[in-house]
């Protein structure tokens, strides 16, 4: 009977030793710290394209600069208020201090319509454009405009639908 319970243990740990190193293979992530434990939980990464259709992904930050998460899309009244506090933010900071990704959640706006309202109103900051919601759903973005707020290392500092008053202080 004791040995029967060892094997199935054993079969565990190896299931669970399997299925970690598996995830560490194949899904790269970003830190995120649960409120409850303090213990890191991973935050997924991304690929998305700018409005040029240059590749940009959310690890490329890591280890660099902080990086805020705008998820915004034209159609939001709400994104659109908001919008100059993030332009002023951009202008505060510089480049190397923080990078700004604005994602458009893709749900109600095509990406000629995203270059449109571009074109006609450059942000100075990075565009991108998640044609299937996936990053946006990722992420459980519910409601725009939604801010995420990551340091360094990845680990998220802020997530809700306000812009932190001061972002810098949070990634310190």
């Amino acid at each position: 009977m004791n040995c029967l319970r060892g094997e199935k243990r054993f079969a565990a740990l190896l299931f669970s030793f399997i299925l970690l190193i598996t995830m560490l293979i194949g899904l790269p992530a970003l830190a995120t710290e649960d409120k409850q434990t303090g213990l890191a939980v991973a935050t997924p990464d991304f690929q998305l394209q700018d409005l040029k259709g240059t590749n940009v992904t959310l690890s490329q930050f890591k280890g660099e600069k902080p990086v805020l998460l705008y998820f915004w899309a034209t159609w939001c009244p709400h994104c659109m208020e908001v919008r100059p506090e993030v332009i002023k933010l951009r202008k505060a900071k510089g480049q190397d201090d923080i990078e700004i990704l604005a994602i458009n959640v893709g749900s109600g706006d095509s990406l000629a319509k995203v270059k449109r309202f571009e074109e006609s109103d450059p942000a100075p900051y990075t565009v991108l454009y998640d044609s299937d919601s996936k990053v946006t759903r990722s992420f459980k973005v519910e409601g725009i405009p939604h801010f995420v707020l990551l340091d360094k290392t990845g680990t998220v500092k802020y997530h809700g639908n306000r812009l932190p008053s001061d972002p810098m202080s949070l990634v310190k």
